[in-house]
């Protein structure tokens, strides 16, 4: 099973302020079957730039690797990054995918959704792009709608799955295959994030299968 949104490098972001937090995230994440995380640290362009940020997050990652052990999952390094006007011109934003991919995981403002959004989804996956909209569960279904249509894809956090009532608009872009991940988002040493994932996982029956080849093919693993 494959984490594809978390925050687990240690002082990367607010998701976790230890490398001791770190591993008590990554040992739960073992412990409930998930074998590979991708590690998408805050990216707010407002704040910093590109250069600037992957300096700091790979200084923070070196810290964790030396504590890691080979029983822990994968980590695949990438970036949550904040959509914002124009996102489509700004320097280095190659280097803000998922290593070793042209994955780009996109974050919406919880507020004003603008239609130049639109136009800078259209021209990322022109430009080679694959946009994955991250936790779009939390977002008005309309707008995303409006990526879908461009050629966005989506992924999905499992505690939207694992409720006593799944929305429609949910079961819907499961079952027209536009769900392409699933993550737990873990912050701090949450205890319910990857009981969650694993609980939504055996929900999804054989749309998680389904789910997890789309993410490994977006990992270059298929």
């Amino acid at each position: 099973m494959i984490d594809f949104h978390s925050h687990i490098i240690p002082r990367a972001d607010h998701g976790t302020s230890s490398v001791e937090t770190s591993l008590f995230q990554l040992r739960s994440a073992k412990q409930h079957g998930i074998d590979c995380i991708v590690a998408t640290s805050h990216f707010y362009p407002h704040r910093e730039n590109a250069d600037m940020f992957l300096a700091r997050r790979n200084k923070c990652y070196e810290r964790l690797k030396e504590a890691l052990t080979p029983d822990l999952p994968q980590i695949i390094l990438g970036a949550e990054v904040l959509i914002c006007d124009n996102i489509e011109e700004m320097p280095m934003l190659e280097s803000l995918c998922v290593e070793g991919t042209n994955v780009l995981m996109l974050e919406l403002p919880f507020t004003d959704f603008f239609d130049s959004y639109i136009y800078s989804v259209r021209t990322l996956i022109k430009r080679g792009y694959t946009v994955l909209l991250a936790h779009a569960d939390r977002y008005n279904p309309v707008n995303i709608e409006k990526l879908l249509d461009v050629g966005a894809k989506i992924q999905l956090n499992v505690d939207s799955l694992t409720g006593i009532f799944t929305s429609k608009h949910l079961k819907r872009w499961i079952s027209d295959g536009k769900v392409y991940a699933l993550g737990s988002d873990i912050h701090g040493e949450d205890k319910k994030a990857h009981a969650l994932f694993e609980k939504a996982v055996k929900r999804l029956g054989e749309d998680a299968d389904f789910i997890f080849k789309s993410s490994k093919r977006l990992l270059g693993r298929l």
